[in-house]
């Protein structure tokens, strides 16, 4: 008996460490951000925020793993390399452009910004100042800057960063196409996504009853979890390095 329960508690231990340490096939990454730099003092929300030198950490172990990035239009025609990962900025913060950009020109990275283009150059309206300090947004003179890089792709949230899930239909999808409007009318950007954020429930029907006909680029909720599967995607599954920097980094190494 004392032999079977060795036998068994080994085996146990070998499959535990076989599941623990095989890699796993490729999947397409979505790593969503928001905030970067040092949350404000007193800040509820510091699990939004990242500091630039993590994010270089994570470049650097995408660059070991031999992952590439890409941009919203490659990840829109299906287009992508072996092991691709989309680097999402949701909210289009300021601090993108001064903590985040140099890192994309320093490794000739790709990542993707977010943004209601009604908001552009003033500050993140949509969230409790209660919580933290108003935080300032993109210009648009900068979000054209950053488009024309080839670094950086741009799609829109909802007016206001409003979160659709809690409006009227109707409003709702005023508010989405609008939103998609003024970012190729008024910004002078072709959308080439948008996040239905924080509208995590969301689903495609949904999704597509909001949606101008003919839109067909990638879309984002806040739902966790990974694309197992390459290749074109509709509603995209993300993960949160902020918020769980050491389960992401192994997940990353399983798929390295």
């Amino acid at each position: 008996m004392i032999y079977l329960s060795i036998s068994a508690a080994a085996l146990a231990a070998v499959l535990c460490g076989y599941f623990f340490l095989r890699r796993r096939p490729h999947a397409l990454f979505v790593l969503a951000y928001q905030k970067v730099g040092c949350a404000p003092k007193h800040s509820r929300l510091t699990r939004e925020w990242i500091s630039p030198k993590a994010f270089e950490k994570t470049l650097l172990r995408l660059h070991k793993y031999g992952f590439t990035t890409v941009s919203l239009q490659k990840l829109s025609e299906g287009k992508l390399p072996q092991k691709p990962v989309l680097l999402a900025f949701i909210g289009g913060y300021q601090s993108f452009v001064t903590d985040i950009f140099p890192l994309l020109e320093k490794h000739q990275m790709q990542a993707a910004v977010f943004i209601s283009p009604d908001l552009a150059g003033t500050y993140n309206a949509w969230q409790d100042p209660h919580e933290e300090p108003w935080q300032n947004l993109l210009t648009e003179k900068e979000l054209k800057t950053l488009h024309k890089s080839g670094l950086v792709s741009v799609g829109a949230l909802a007016l206001g960063g409003q979160d659709v899930t809690l409006l009227p239909a109707e409003d709702a999808a005023v508010s989405v196409q609008e939103s998609l409007f003024r970012l190729k009318t008024q910004l002078g950007i072709k959308p080439e996504g948008f996040a239905f954020w924080p509208a995590e429930q969301f689903d495609s029907k949904q999704a597509a009853a909001l949606l101008p006909d003919g839109f067909t680029a990638p879309l984002l909720t806040p739902r966790r979890g990974l694309n197992k599967r390459t290749g074109k995607r509709r509603l995209l599954k993300v993960l949160f390095p902020a918020m769980q920097p050491l389960a992401v980094r192994y997940t990353l190494w399983k798929h390295r």
